[in-house]
């Protein structure tokens, strides 16, 4: 199951007023569970949060364990369902273009990735609860995307959110209780290839050193 944990902006972004009263898919998380490293034992954790940009909504997504980011644009607000769907879609072309250029597929049976990632993907939760070194990492990305998007007609041009996607996870981050700086990328390719794509430690490392011989070839 996928956990979207939602800052209070995304929360609100996620739900509606009907005769006066607040309906909303958002679950409330106990104070004392809102932050902590139990979110992080967990690989499906993703912190999400909502702004609004040029008048539009948007929402960001990135993932507690790898740093892997996604910025949706021009969301409908209330409808969480849509931006699961748009959510699923985004994150396996993004990984799967990723796969395809560093050449990994070929290390992992084409049976266990669609049997885990459905499995994965049917079903979620939205939780009131936020993350503080995620959270920094966000505020980060959408400062660049409003000095990206100043003086930018987004609806108008030829926008690719999957290209932005990508430039943002090969921008070097930390890790929560990792030393050094990581490509979010990379930590999300292998990621997906060990939780859905069922490969071992030795397959990992492999994967690895080809993801880096295309980093370096790119």
């Amino acid at each position: 199951m996928l956990s979207f944990n939602c800052t209070q902006a995304a929360g609100n972004f996620f739900s509606r007023v009907h005769k006066g009263k607040k309906i909303t898919p958002v679950q409330k998380t106990p104070t004392q569970e809102r932050q902590g490293d139990d979110l992080y034992a967990d690989p499906h954790q993703w912190l999400v949060h909502a702004a609004t940009v040029q008048r539009k909504h948007v929402l960001l997504a990135i993932h507690l364990k790898t740093r892997y980011c996604m910025l949706f644009f021009d969301m409908k607000k209330a409808d969480a369902d849509g931006f699961v769907r748009t959510f699923i879609n985004r994150w396996m072309s993004g990984v799967l273009d990723l796969a395809l250029k560093s050449d990994v597929l070929d290390l992992v049976d084409p049976s266990v990735p669609e049997q885990q990632f459905v499995s994965l993907v049917e079903s979620y939760s939205l939780q009131q609860r936020g993350d503080r070194s995620a959270q920094t990492q966000i505020n980060e990305i959408l400062r660049s995307f409003e000095m990206d998007a100043e003086g930018v007609d987004l609806v108008a041009m030829p926008w690719s959110a999957l290209h932005y996607d990508a430039r943002i996870n090969h921008t070097p981050r930390s890790l929560k209780d990792v030393k050094g700086l990581h490509l979010p990328d990379e930590e999300m390719l292998i990621h997906w290839l060990v939780t859905v794509g069922g490969l071992d430690p030795a397959g990992a490392a492999l994967a690895r050193e080809k993801y880096r011989l295309f980093s370096r070839r790119a």
